[in-house]
């Protein structure tokens, strides 16, 4: 359940398009919303009021600034109050993915929600900075949304391991509150048969890795026919899918072609090389998503790892 979630804004439109989502997720709960604002100096504040011959001192120029950032939050709240819903705003100074992180353990919330898409060079909320570093450090589910559309279908991706199944609670959390379908998919990597090991059993090989390439799937299906059982949710419409080749490739073409509005991934926390849970498979489809798709990443903790 998402009863606390936190949602960064910075007085864009962008960052405000996190705010549908989230309200609907905690109505649904009876929760709470934080709204962050990460107050940011600006260089040319104070050359602004140098122009004008009233050069003021910094500490002067920084009140400003939270003086309106609190305006602005204020005035947020009080645009999106709603009966079932608290909304408590919070401006706090410091790094921006940073303060992102560390407020969200701070208020121990359930969720972090914020907005940003995938081009580059236009706003500071761009995947790749800000929100790809709250991706990379937040020990907290992170929902990433790119548009203000209405999540109608969601997909968990699963490998067969527990690390990949910490996706299931929170990505079905979401379905459920948003009313959504859900699909289980499982990519299974292609067979590859080294011709030299085989080669004094020619007949005995003849169409062996389709025959092994099939058995794959079938495991798959069983794996994934298990998963639905165990959830034991009747009133969640849940489908599955096994697909064959490259993880990342066999998602986004998924994700496009069956009108995917969320992918919920898990990941750890793990740096370099070893980052992303599948080598680098979750962060190919984050930055591969189509511009509308959402993506939820649950960060395992490195202790589970052991």
């Amino acid at each position: 359940m998402f009863k606390k979630i936190l949602v960064p804004v910075d007085g864009s439109e962008l960052a405000e398009q996190a705010l549908e989502p989230a309200l609907a997720l905690a109505a649904d709960t009876g929760g709470r919303i934080f709204l962050l604002r990460v107050p940011i100096l600006s260089t040319s504040l104070t050359a602004v009021h140098a122009e004008f011959g009233t050069a003021l001192p910094i500490e002067t120029s920084l009140k400003e600034v939270r003086d309106d950032a609190q305006t602005y939050l204020n005035e947020l709240a009080e645009q999106h109050q709603r009966p079932d819903v608290k909304l408590t705003p919070l401006v706090v100074e410091g790094d921006v993915a940073g303060t992102i992180v560390d407020t969200a353990v701070a208020h121990d919330v359930d969720l972090i929600l914020m907005s940003t898409h995938g081009y580059s060079g236009v706003t500071r909320w761009l995947l790749g900075s800000i929100a790809e570093k709250v991706l990379r450090s937040a020990p907290r589910p992170v929902l990433i949304v790119r548009s203000a559309a209405p999540i109608r279908k969601l997909l968990i991706t699963l490998d067969g391991s527990e690390l990949a199944e910490r996706a299931l609670q929170p990505g079905l959390t979401l379905a459920e509150s948003l009313d959504a379908a859900v699909c289980l998919l499982r990519v299974e990597p292609e067979v590859l048969i080294n011709p030299l090991e085989y080669a004094a059993l020619e007949q005995a090989t003849s169409g062996l890795g389709q025959q092994l390439q099939e058995g794959a799937a079938a495991n798959a299906q069983i794996y994934l026919d298990a998963v639905v059982k165990r959830l034991d949710k009747p009133d969640l419409i849940v489908q599955t899918a096994v697909l064959q080749g490259q993880a990342a490739r066999n998602i986004l073409d998924y994700a496009e072609s069956e009108g995917v509005d969320l992918i919920a991934m898990a990941t750890h926390g793990r740096t370099g090389l070893r980052r992303w849970v599948y080598g680098s498979v979750t962060e190919r489809v984050l930055h591969g998503l189509h511009c509308d798709c959402a993506m939820l990443v649950v960060r395992v903790p490195d202790e589970a790892l052991r």
